[in-house]
């Protein structure tokens, strides 16, 4: 723990397919990181969008010097997006913002706030109203899964998180899809670092729908805790 006065932060902005939320999402993400440092960099991940995701982002980097935008080639999932902006961050900290703007901002702002506080800083929601109820069934499903599987006792594993870069960067991130951020909040607490868990409020989609119950979101979630279980139970030695 320390003190966090003007330690700079790295915001990490996956996104795909987001051309109606991310010019949003990075003036939430800006206005949050502003209030507490300015000392901050947003780096939007654009995932291969088809649409004009990107373009809206790097007109946001044009006017903002704060802002970088790269593309990857082909739609590699969140976990991608995730792991290849964790590579890019230069600041001392780094969380994560929804390209999708489902985060209110000053829950973000909050979250960057307390960073400093414990090693890792996690978030949960206690209202998740704005989403169905078979997305929040799943969700609990999840959470009592991964508790049991790991041995935590967390209120959520998909929330945004801030830690020191380079915490974050000796972990490895394998996991492509939506469960990158339960990977490496398990990964960090299993290795024995102290956490804080602080509220966070759902803001929920303005613009198209959700892309976490496709079967491809699926898939990629048991795969990530499979692969987790068997890094962490039985590690690789060799």
């Amino acid at each position: 723990m320390d003190n966090h006065t003007d330690k700079g932060v790295s915001i990490i902005v996956p996104a795909f397919r987001e051309e109606a939320n991310i010019e949003a999402a990075v003036d939430n993400a800006m206005a949050a990181a502003a209030a507490s440092t300015q000392d901050f960099e947003i780096i939007v991940i654009d995932d291969g969008s088809p649409d004009k995701t990107a373009e809206f982002a790097r007109l946001k980097a044009e006017s903002h010097p704060q802002v970088r935008v790269v593309s990857n080639a082909t739609n590699q999932g969140f976990g991608y997006s995730f792991a290849r902006g964790v590579k890019m961050a230069t600041k001392e900290y780094v969380t994560v913002f929804p390209g999708d703007n489902d985060m209110a901002a000053l829950s973000l702002k909050e979250l960057i706030a307390s960073r400093g506080s414990a090693d890792v800083i996690i978030t949960y929601m206690r209202k998740t109203t704005k989403r169905s109820l078979l997305r929040r069934a799943l969700s609990r499903l999840f959470v009592v899964a991964m508790n049991l599987i790991f041995v935590l006792r967390l209120k959520y594993y998909n929330g945004a998180f801030i830690c020191r870069r380079e915490l974050l960067q000796s972990i490895p991130i394998k996991s492509t899809g939506l469960a990158a951020l339960a990977e490496c909040i398990i990964r960090m607490l299993k290795a024995g670092h102290s956490y804080k868990a602080i509220y966070f409020e759902h803001s929920g989609r303005k613009h198209e729908q959700s892309k976490a119950l496709t079967l491809k979101s699926v898939r990629a979630v048991v795969h990530t805790v499979v692969v987790l279980a068997k890094d962490i139970y039985w590690p690789d030695k060799s």
